[in-house]
């Protein structure tokens, strides 16, 4: 056990601890006290502590609400629904709808299905006319010797035409090809004289041929009641396929299989025989005496113009022309002299630059201190450049 001064000592130093927490917590107090807000304060501290509930957060507790009982909608039963007068609860007969539709597939994608018809795989035409028939072959006159409906721009628009049928089917109750007199109350008894009679009257009115019309309400004209119905032209997806060596001068065993050569080759060497002008169009030798006729009138009259026939050229005046002839270069080869201040040359540049050439060997020629008063440059049958046309360089022998 301690001692008492030790005891002592202890008590008085709790006391003093004791102390000191009551002094403190008095002066917390008096702090609290003096610094406490009122009420209108306190108010407005909880308004500026506490968010606002958002959209969702209100729709989420109004529903809490009311699945546990604490809302009622009372009177708010229709809230919302459409007026009355503005819902259509008949249906519509003319809506379509999806199971009207139907389901798509892949056969949605074709160009023509099965029951259309189609030249190329060998089907029937429908618009034939049935031989059992008497159709209309008479032509329609007006007074003034017109076919009745024609127009001149649009043809003719008779509706009694060469489909119309004179002798039409009977019902297939009483048409001899079809009736069947178990199924049908007979006429007349056995032996009865009228029916005779009947039958005679009945083939009488036939072979009068008389074309049963009627007025259209639209036409608002006569039109016949018994017609061969037209199906229509067929629907032309590409143009008909013909045989591209249908030409009267090739023969089958000089023919070129394009198909062989491909699409490359093949576009090179339809475009040879077309610019050399003796293709398998064309019998042998057609080409060539085009070619002579069109260069005949140059020996035949002597005209240089428009050809690359050499020509007199004054020598001193070649002579003072060499400066302008040094600088043109290959480019040209002077031909003639004509007029002694027309000056043809032979010209084997581009044809995108023979315009300006001769432009410039005019300037040139003047420079000379010659009189120049025009330059023609000649290029033949050359009027294209071949390296600049297509990348090929073929242009044909002329």
């Amino acid at each position: 056990m301690l001692s008492l001064p030790l005891r002592v000592s202890a008590l008085a130093s709790a006391l003093f601890l004791l102390a000191d927490d009551t002094e403190s917590f008095r002066s917390s107090s008096s702090t609290l006290t003096a610094r406490a807000p009122s009420c209108g304060q306190r108010t407005a501290l909880l308004a500026k502590e506490t968010p606002a509930e958002s959209d969702t957060q209100i729709r989420d507790r109004i529903l809490q609400q009311i699945d546990s009982g604490l809302r009622s909608l009372t009177g708010y039963e229709n809230y919302g629904d459409p007026e009355e007068e503005f819902v259509d609860e008949e249906e519509d007969d003319g809506a379509i709808d999806a199971a009207t539709l139907g389901q798509w597939d892949e056969r949605d994608l074709r160009d023509k299905f099965e029951y259309e018809w189609d030249p190329e795989k060998g089907d029937e035409d429908p618009n034939n006319l049935d031989p059992k028939f008497e159709y209309f072959d008479e032509v329609m006159l007006d007074e003034e010797g017109i076919e009745v409906g024609y127009d001149p721009l649009y043809g003719v628009s008779n509706p009694f035409d060469e489909r119309t049928i004179i002798n039409p089917p009977d019902s297939y109750v009483i048409d001899e090809r079809t009736r069947d007199d178990r199924l049908v109350t007979p006429e007349f008894r056995e032996g009865d004289p009228e029916k005779d009679i009947n039958d005679q009257i009945t083939s009488f009115r036939k072979s009068l041929k008389i074309l049963e019309t009627h007025i259209d309400p639209f036409l608002n004209q006569e039109v016949p009641n018994h017609t061969a119905k037209w199906h229509g032209y067929p629907e032309q997806l590409s143009f008909p396929k013909q045989d591209y060596h249908n030409n009267r001068f090739t023969k089958p065993e000089d023919r070129t299989d394009f198909d062989a050569l491909g699409p490359a080759k093949a576009r090179v060497v339809a475009v040879q025989m077309a610019r050399k002008k003796n293709n398998e169009w064309l019998p042998e030798g057609v080409s060539a005496e085009y070619h002579r006729k069109k260069t005949a009138v140059y020996k035949e009259k002597g005209i240089l113009t428009g050809s690359t026939l050499p020509g007199k050229a004054d020598p001193e005046v070649v002579a003072k022309l060499r400066p302008a002839l040094e600088v043109l270069g290959d480019v040209v080869e002077l031909l003639s002299i004509e007029a002694e201040t027309v000056f043809r040359f032979k010209y084997h540049g581009l044809i995108k630059n023979k315009r300006g050439m001769e432009a410039w060997a005019g300037v040139l020629i003047r420079n000379c201190d010659v009189d120049c008063t025009g330059v023609v440059f000649e290029t033949g049958f050359r009027k294209r450049d071949p390296w600049y046309d297509g990348g090929s360089h073929w242009y044909g022998p002329y």
